[in-house]
């Protein structure tokens, strides 16, 4: 994929934009990319006859709707046998088994120390944080990365997980299965990125998000040597109710808060990070705006040496 069309523009797309080598060019393209995850009832038919236009015309397809996959649909896997395009779905409810006998082997030992970015909520900044250590750490340590996001693999992660997509008693150990795949490859420091967040709504009926469920699922799948939290908000209640349960769930240290206070103002922002540095004796940084990420590196680094 060199070229591709999004189908909206959104968080996702967003993602591919900062953190991705693919050209975005609306006429000029070879891949098409549906990058809304989330679909209704109606939007599922919406989704169908955009991708059925798409393989006529002879583009090829990266899908990301979770529930909608391609390879699930028969009409639209003879048409695109038929065009001779390629189609991929994020969502892959079969990665245990591909992972299956990684897990097995984790259970001995796993060497490479295990980072987990987890969140307040769905926007938190978790996938931000994760691309921006990635480019920065990598220039210390051989660094592996499981996503779980759908633009993962677009943007060079190492492996793509969709954890809401796989049986709920197979969910953590595909995570595992991954942390032990890498650490196979000698990795010294392997960073997981969670989803949405351990007091999201889990009863968000039919969307195939999961909620609190899908962030606890990742924390124990991952089994971290220490966490990072990415929060939304700079609300001192949330930010500790959260580190609390982190910290009780995995035993393991929160050793850093990252925050993605959008269009917040600069020295609003600054007064922001400095209220929570001081109320939790951690290093507090906004990794897109680089606010105090070298203090955060320097945690992380601390961390990988003890």
């Amino acid at each position: 994929m060199e070229r591709a069309k999004l189908s909206h523009k959104n968080k996702v797309a967003k993602g591919i934009e900062l953190f991705s080598t693919i050209v975005l060019d609306e006429e000029n393209y070879d891949t098409f990319i549906w990058t809304k995850e989330i679909l209704s009832e109606k939007e599922v038919l919406t989704w169908k006859k955009t991708i059925e236009n798409e393989i006529i015309i002879g583009k090829n397809i990266y899908n990301m709707a979770r529930l909608s996959r391609i390879s699930d649909d028969f009409e639209l896997m003879n048409l695109a046998l038929k065009h001779g395009v390629n189609c991929f779905d994020s969502s892959n409810p079969n990665k245990f088994e591909e992972v299956k006998e990684y897990a097995k082997i984790g259970l001995n030992t796993v060497n490479a120390k295990i980072l987990t970015i987890m969140g307040t909520s769905r926007q938190s900044g978790k996938f931000t944080t994760c691309m921006v250590l990635k480019r920065e750490l990598e220039k210390k340590f051989n660094i592996g990365i499981i996503g779980t996001e759908p633009q993962s693999l677009l943007c060079g992660i190492d492996e793509m997980i969709i954890p809401q997509t796989i049986e709920t008693c197979h969910s953590a150990s595909t995570i595992f299965g991954a942390v032990k795949k890498l650490d196979l490859e000698k990795k010294d420091l392997i960073i997981v990125s969670s989803q949405t967040g351990i007091f999201s709504d889990n009863l968000e009926v039919g969307t195939g998000r999961g909620g609190g469920l899908i962030s606890i699922t990742v924390l124990f799948g991952s089994k971290p040597d220490f966490t990072i939290l990415a929060s939304d908000t700079d609300n001192l209640e949330v930010i500790k109710k959260n580190i609390s349960a982190i910290e009780l769930l995995s035993g393991k240290p929160v050793i850093g808060i990252t925050l993605n206070l959008k269009n917040r103002e600069s020295e609003n922002l600054k007064n922001s990070i400095k209220k929570l540095e001081n109320e939790f004796n951690l290093p507090v940084s906004d990794v897109l705006k680089g606010i105090n990420l070298e203090k955060l590196i320097d945690s992380i680094v601390t961390n990988m040496e003890s």
